[in-house]
């Protein structure tokens, strides 16, 4: 009996002994095999009893921080694929994983030295541009993230899709609209609101380029699949706008106020602009009292309304909102024209005069024509 208990103590005992004598590569090697199958937290354990048999094994720190990585475990990934850097300091794919750390860790400033050196290493690395790209592009620095996206999209054989609209996004925040409208072609969007984007930015980036008539055709494409989306109807009124086609601009307007009042505030100032040409001065004052509520602060509005006071003969109103317009902008050539007008039909000539001297240092053209309505009361 005790014979036959020797033998299963010796075989539980054997795989034990085996274990002990695994070599660090042999449990790499284990690493790399859970890795496979998607075992992470087993893929570390591997991993850390390689480095325990072979303490400068730099390719399984990298792998611990990898998966560490993908646990979303961004600090222990810190901690390893620092260890991997110093050790494999050559590795491109070293330091674009400890950029993906800090990236995560909300560091971007490190993750941002730690992508461009994995560039350096290897200028075709393209995912560290896409990463460079992103984080200048959160960072509100376009150019910068232009350039990044451009050698993404330019460079990798099946870039993300979407990239080519944040290239295009970012080439016209920076005014080069004639590349930005080459990336948002490329973008082939399968949702209904990512299409509706991509028209409106090529509707932008021609109105930038004053194509106006491109622009509406872009603009309209976005319309017939979303009819209440603001940024193309504000894009359509001020394409028609600048084309001198007002009645056009005034329905897309108003449509834009409809559909998204709260971001076509700024459709109020135009509206009251054509009201005003159109010497509709009541309507004017109605809408261009709705842009003053929208924002206070813009110097433009004050003048339009104080332009539709002085035709309405409410000389005391027009100079209140002047004399704002001015306190806004200290250069409001209209703010004094304006008010010049107001005090030569109040038969205030001195008044006026004193409009045209401050006029004329800020320019001369309009203080000319103000001193010649000043010289016929």
């Amino acid at each position: 009996m005790k014979k036959l208990l020797i033998l299963p103590i010796f075989v539980f005992a054997f795989p034990l002994f085996l274990l002990a004598q695994s070599t660090a590569t042999e449990w790499f090697d284990k690493g790399v095999s859970l890795i496979d199958k998607k075992d992470f937290t087993g893929a570390i354990s591997a991993f850390k009893n390689a480095i325990a048999q072979k303490a400068d094994y730099g390719d399984a720190y990298y792998q611990t921080g990898w998966c560490y990585n993908d646990l979303e475990k961004y600090q222990d990934a810190v901690t390893y694929l620092e260890k991997a850097k110093q050790l494999l300091p050559e590795k491109a794919k070293v330091h674009f994983e400890l950029g993906y750390a800090y990236d995560n860790l909300k560091n971007p400033d490190k993750a941002l030295i730690n992508y461009q050196k994995s560039l350096d290493i290897s200028p075709d690395y393209y995912d560290a541009c896409k990463a460079i790209g992103d984080i200048y592009y959160t960072k509100n620095e376009y150019k910068k993230a232009a350039e990044y996206f451009k050698k993404y999209a330019d460079g990798e054989k099946e870039p993300d899709n979407f990239y080519y609209y944040k290239t295009g996004w970012s080439l016209s925040d920076i005014g080069e609209y004639e590349d930005a409208i080459t990336y948002l072609e490329k973008y082939n969007p399968e949702e209904t609101l990512d299409k509706v984007k991509k028209y409106s930015e090529i509707g932008y980036a021609n109105y930038s380029l004053k194509k106006y008539d491109a622009a509406i055709e872009f603009y309209k494409k976005a319309i017939d699949l979303k009819d209440d989306y603001g940024i193309a109807l504000r894009g359509l009124g001020n394409s028609y706008y600048d084309k001198n086609e007002n009645d056009q601009a005034f329905d897309y307007y108003k449509q834009a106020i409809e559909k998204d009042e709260a971001n076509s505030g700024s459709c109020y100032y135009k509206m009251g602009w054509i009201y005003n040409d159109h010497e509709k001065y009541d309507e004017a004052i109605s809408v261009l009292l709705k842009a003053v509520a929208f924002d206070g602060k813009d110097a433009g509005n004050r003048e339009e309304l104080g332009f539709a006071y002085y035709k309405k003969d409410r000389y005391d109103d027009a100079i209140d909102q002047l004399n704002k317009a001015i306190e806004l902008d200290p250069k409001s050539k209209l703010g004094y024209y304006y008010k010049g007008l107001c005090y030569i039909s109040l038969k205030k000539k001195s008044d006026a005069m004193n409009m045209y001297d401050k006029l004329k240092a800020i320019n001369e053209d309009q203080a000319s024509k103000l001193l010649v309505k000043i010289n016929a009361m």
